[in-house]
Parts: structure tokens; C-alpha cells; sequence
């Protein structure tokens, strides 16, 4: 019956998932959405901030919710500095939620919001990188994966000050350059913007598994 059940939550956060994807990335892919989205950003500009803040913030804290399609609808219809402040203020207090679930709670709690195979990986590479440099380096290499990268934290022996202090001074010039950028690339069309997007994650997890070897000469 716990697997039925474990089954079932499953099957109920992948349709939401879905769900999710679909409603923040149709202004992406529209026009028509995009500019009607646009206008109500620019009349709500607080509202808009706050539904792409929570909705960071929950993507990060329930794992199997996508995160990604906010900030790529954000990136189009709001501007850059305050698409990036929405996303980092609500990515990174998801991200500080997620660790300190999985600290307090442990894994039986944690693996309810990631699943427990992913998380095991997750686990796995953190635990053998404990010192700062090594882990601020992963943190590079995971940028797109920070719900499941906190929720692994959290179980490892890393402090909470460490743990902190790597997320901000990965995701502050990460976001900055992501948003900033990205917003230029999203203004000469969506598949430029998504080039750009896959670019630039090769090139985070190029500059963190550097960090990561640096740290490893030590």
C-alpha cells in the first residue's frame, strides 16, 4: 500500500510538472501570449514579482516541479534585473528550505520531495567534497540542479554557513549573467535564447569542474 501510495504522489507531481511547464513556457513559444503577458507584468509589476518568486521557490522545495520554464518565461516578458532578483530571491530561499527539510528530517522526508535514486547521486559527490572550494566547484557543476543539489547538502556533514556562503557566491554572478544576457538573447527570438541557455550551461559546469580540480592540487 506505501508503494501504491509513494506511486501515486509520483504519478500526481509529474502531471503537475507538466502542468507547470506548459503554463509558464506557452508565453515563450506565442507571440501573442508573450506580449499579453508582457502588458500585465508591466500594469503588476509586484504581482508578477511575487508569482515568479513563489514559483521558484516551490519548484526548488518540490523537486519534481520544473523551475527552469519561470525563469525562461520571466527572462522574456519581464526585465532582466527584475526577472533575476524574482528567481534569485525565490530560488535561493527554496534552496535554503531544502536544506535545512533534509537536515532537520533526513532522508526519509528529503527522498519524499526528490526521489531517493537522484538524491543518492546527489549525496554521493557532495559527501567527498566537504572542504569549501571543492564544494562551491560542484555547486558551479550542478547550476541547473540546485533542488536536488540543497536537499543532498543538507544530508552531508557541510555546515549550514558553508553551505550558504558557496550557493550565494555561485548564484549571484551565475543568475546575473544567465539573466542579464539571457534577456538580450530572448529579444532576437526564442531559439537564440535557448542557444544561449544551453551555452551557458556548458560553460558553468566547465568553470565549476575547474574550480573542483584547483581544489583537489591542494
Amino acid at each position: 500500500m506505501e508503494n501504491k501510495g509513494v506511486s501515486r504522489e509520483r504519478v500526481l507531481m509529474a502531471a503537475a510538472g507538466i502542468v507547470m511547464a506548459a503554463v509558464f513556457l506557452i508565453p515563450v513559444f506565442s507571440g501573442k501570449y508573450q506580449a499579453l503577458i508582457a502588458a500585465a507584468v508591466t500594469a503588476n509589476p509586484m504581482y508578477a514579482f511575487f508569482i515568479v518568486a513563489f514559483a521558484r521557490f516551490l519548484a526548488i522545495v518540490v523537486a519534481p516541479l520544473p523551475g527552469q520554464p519561470v525563469a525562461f518565461m520571466s527572462m522574456a516578458v519581464m526585465p532582466w534585473w527584475q526577472a533575476w532578483a524574482a528567481n534569485f530571491i525565490g530560488a535561493d530561499t527554496g534552496a535554503i528550505v531544502a536544506f535545512l527539510i533534509a537536515r532537520k528530517f533526513r532522508e526519509p522526508v528529503a527522498a519524499r520531495f526528490t526521489g531517493l535514486t537522484d538524491l543518492h547521486k546527489f549525496e554521493a559527490a557532495l559527501s567527498g567534497r566537504t572542504r569549501f572550494w571543492g564544494f562551491l566547484g560542484l555547486r558551479f557543476v550542478a547550476a541547473g540542479a540546485l533542488d536536488f543539489f540543497s536537499y543532498a547538502a543538507g544530508l552531508t556533514k557541510i555546515s549550514f554557513r558553508v553551505f550558504l556562503l558557496a550557493t550565494l557566491l555561485a548564484d549571484i554572478p551565475i543568475s546575473l549573467a544567465f539573466f542579464y544576457f539571457g534577456g538580450m538573447a530572448a529579444q532576437y527570438g526564442v531559439y537564440i535564447m535557448f542557444a544561449f541557455i544551453a551555452l551557458f550551461m556548458v560553460a558553468s559546469a566547465a568553470m565549476g569542474r575547474y574550480v573542483i580540480k584547483e581544489n583537489g592540487k591542494r
